[in-house]
């Protein structure tokens, strides 16, 4: 038996003291929830004693020793004095609402707090309105504790409440307003559901601040006075009039820019619905579960949506509201059964069209380009979800070339409009998600099980991983982020890009002393800055002539990193030729023959002339790529700042490095150099080789059992695969043949010139070294 170590028994304690505090909050509030609907069932059939009202005081004091928010503890109901059936449905219902509203308060407190779970078990403990979408917050809550405390994902837990209870209030609505014109409503029915809705609708103030919404509570409203029987006109227009001024207090969440976005999403969903089904059905048989559950999903969420729009278009087009809105509603209803019955594709598309007919014609939804950050990130996640799915039945059909280029195309949208904005808040989350795409981390990524010929089951097993992994990003994305992050964020992005480029330029020119090397020192610096004036040009034309070409960004780069590896390899050649001539030519100048031998050719000086600009323009092109992307975050002002923060610390680092540089002998700063600008060609070469890998001009071979941290793809161009383990320490070979090469060189030369041939050793003795 192994021995607890002090660590353990540690993380032990802790555990159990989260699940001794997390239990009985479980335990209590569904014992409080299990009581109310009891009660309710006996007061439906008259049965009301004081015995329930005691016993439903206890839950409650139960439920309040549990509470750590003082807001909470004020939504205690007092304790219960019951003498009729209507008294007692009219307080439960009062006590289901004030419940959902204690437990979103306990939820954000324990959220501020870092208590992760807690605030997990609390938001589980709330009640959801149908087809809504849980997703979200609950990834947010995946994140790392430091993350999770961000004020951002108060904002975005409290937002989502709201949203959930405002769409409840409106589906007690129209539950209350169906059984009442069906004739099936008792009085203690709706004394319960009146009740339910005042107390749902009156958000405490904590709440609506914390999701920033500015309408001010329910409060004042009084209960209309309803009588039976309550299926006649004045019933019902008595509960309308009372409706209204509710529905004029619920807070509203959706800007013009959400109603844009939602009502495109709403579109696209009824689109995409259909194509779904049809490839994960086949026959009237479910043969892609993957494909068949997305169906499902947009379907839900289309419904939700319809919810979440239905107060807009009843304010904007009241007319189009009062028409058409019961007919969609039927309509969705109709399409979410056809899919459960698994019926014939042609039944499908017949409905989503006619859905589709009454969205575009009488609400005058399109399916328009989206705008603003919030529609890109949705658009995109949907057609990124829309080609892995696709992607996934061409790989089921065996057309495996078809399947891969439909995976490449999910990774372009995703890289160039996701990925990047992930990358600076949640490195591992971006980084994680990118090798789903392709190699996988722990499992095999999509690209990989494409390359290998995957069953079934491990192709649904690989995209169901992308995808999830997709829904992190995304809910992340939904969190706001300060003009100060933003900034710090340009600032890591034009430093760690630049500083590659800095540090290997500012090595070469310190190395090239003399009057001799002017004319090469100049070249140099031309190209980086023609370098810095392509990258700003890459920039302007992103945004406007090339923003549509886009998904050719990786192709780009990879192109122009083969290239940095080209002139890097010259590089090298360059370092040795002069390690182990410099001194030679000193002593020979004087033989014009021997000097032309020895004179290094035009291609090499041209090749140092072109690595200012490769080398710049290669982080550049990467950089314009980031920066694009943090304007749409945040202001231009605030990527402006940490850009010109980012040029100050990568020039304090060139001048440091040129200063010091210059103090060095040269020869032992040609080695210097030479050892640098060796393992930035490795890096560079990796790099390439993973960029092939993304764009499918190389197969990947992952190696099974091995896991690199990120940090070593980062910085040592080094990724778990056959192909990018093997391929970078070629460039090795490389340097080493170009080693061996000029050395027997220079040694041949000095045995043709033994006359005036003097040993190399004292060359790092020179202080002033001729060079060619």
């Amino acid at each position: 038996m192994k021995r607890l170590t002090p660590l353990t028994f540690a993380l032990f304690l802790v555990s159990a003291a989260l699940l001794r505090a997390q239990v009985p909050v479980v335990d209590d509030v569904h014992q409080l929830q299990e009581k109310l609907d009891s009660s309710i069932l006996d007061v439906y059939e008259g049965n009301v004693s004081p015995q329930t009202a005691q016993e439903i005081d206890k839950a409650w004091q139960a439920v309040a020793s549990d509470l750590s928010s003082n807001e909470a503890r004020s939504l205690i109901p007092p304790a219960l004095s019951i003498s009729t059936p209507n008294e007692m449905a009219a307080s439960i219902g009062a006590s289901r609402g004030r419940l959902e509203q204690i437990a979103a308060l306990e939820m954000l407190e324990d959220q501020r707090a870092g208590r992760v779970t807690l605030t997990q078990t609390w938001r589980d403990l709330i009640t959801l309105p149908k087809f809504a979408n849980a997703d979200d917050g609950g990834l947010l809550l995946q994140q790392p504790p430091d993350q999770v405390k961000q004020p951002g994902v108060t904002q975005s837990l409290a937002k989502e409440y709201v949203g959930w209870q405002v769409t409840r209030t409106r589906q007690l609505f129209d539950e209350l307003q169906r059984m009442m014109a069906s004739g099936e409503a008792t009085p203690e029915y709706v004394a319960a559901k009146l009740t339910e809705i005042q107390a749902l609708s009156n958000f405490p103030a904590p709440l609506l601040q914390a999701a920033g919404v500015t309408t001010p509570p329910a409060v004042g409203i009084e209960l209309p006075q309803l009588t039976e029987p309550y299926n006649t006109p004045a019933a019902a227009a008595s509960l309308a009039a009372w409706r209204d001024r509710i529905e004029a207090t619920l807070p509203n969440l959706l800007s013009p820019t959400d109603i844009t976005r939602l009502q495109r999403l709403l579109a696209r969903f009824i689109d995409v619905i259909p194509k779904e089904y049809r490839n994960g059905v086949q026959n009237s048989a479910v043969v892609i579960p993957l494909e068949y559950k997305e169906a499902i999903q947009f379907t839900q969420q289309a419904q939700s949506l319809v919810n979440e729009l239905a107060p807009v278009w009843r304010r904007d087009q009241h007319d189009a509201y009062e028409k058409y809105k019961p007919e969609l509603v039927q309509k969705l209803g109709v399409l979410a059964k056809q899919i459960d019955q698994v019926q014939d594709l042609s039944v499908i598309q017949k409905t989503s069209g006619e859905i589709g007919s009454i969205l575009q014609d009488r609400f005058g939804l399109s399916a328009r380009r989206a705008g603003d950050k919030g529609q890109i990130i949705e658009e995109t996640a949907l057609d990124v979800r829309d080609s892995l799915n696709n992607s996934l039945a061409a790989a089921k059909a065996g057309h495996w070339s078809e399947a891969e280029s439909l995976r490449l195309d999910a990774y372009t949208a995703f890289d160039s409009e996701i990925e990047i904005r992930v990358m600076p808040r949640n490195p591992t989350l971006a980084t994680r998600t990118e090798r789903s795409f392709l190699d996988g981390q722990g499992q095999l990524g999509i690209k990989a099980l494409l390359d290998r010929g995957a069953s079934m089951d491990e192709l649904t097993a690989g995209y169901e991983t992308a995808l999830k992994n997709l829904d992190e990003c995304v809910a992340l994305l939904k969190v706001s982020v300060s003009p100060a992050t933003i900034g710090f964020t340009a600032f890591t992005i034009v430093a760690r890009e630049g500083l590659e480029a800095i540090v290997i330029l500012a090595a070469l020119l310190a190395g090239l002393r003399g009057d001799e090397n002017a004319h090469i020192r100049r070249g140099i610096v031309q190209g980086a800055i023609l370098g810095v004036a392509a990258s700003g040009l890459t920039f302007w034309l992103s945004q406007t002539v090339i923003h549509s070409l886009v998904r050719y960004g990786e192709k780009l780069e990879a192109v122009v990193s083969v290239l940095a590896v080209i002139i890097l390899l010259i590089v090298t050649n360059w370092v040795f030729h002069k390690m182990y001539w410099v001194g030679w030519n000193a002593k020979l100048r004087d033989l014009s023959k021997s000097a032309k031998a020895v004179r290094a050719p035009f291609w090499e000086v041209s090749a140092l002339l072109g690595v200012g600009f490769l080398t710049v323009y290669r982080e550049g092109f990467e950089t314009t790529i980031f920066m694009q992307s943090l304007v749409l975050e945040g202001s231009a002002s605030s990527v402006m700042l940490g850009v010109l923060a980012g040029f100050v610390f990568i020039g304090t680092i060139g001048t440091l490095i040129m200063f010091f540089g210059a103090k060095l002998p040269y020869r032992k700063l040609l080695i210097v150099t030479g050892v640098l600008v060796v393992s930035i060609m490795v890096t560079f070469l990796g790099s390439a080789v993973r960029l092939f890998q993304t764009v499918g001009w190389l197969p990947v071979h992952p190696l099974p059992g091995l896991d690199l941290p990120n940090w070593v793809g980062v910085w040592l161009g080094i990724y778990p695969s056959w192909e990018g383990i093997l391929i970078p320490p070629l460039a090795l070979v490389y340097v080493g043949g170009a080693w061996l090469y000029t050395k027997i060189m220079a040694q041949n030369a000095q045995q043709k010139y033994p006359s005036v041939a003097p040993t190399i050793a004292p060359l790092s003795k020179s202080k002033n070294p001729v060079s060619v």
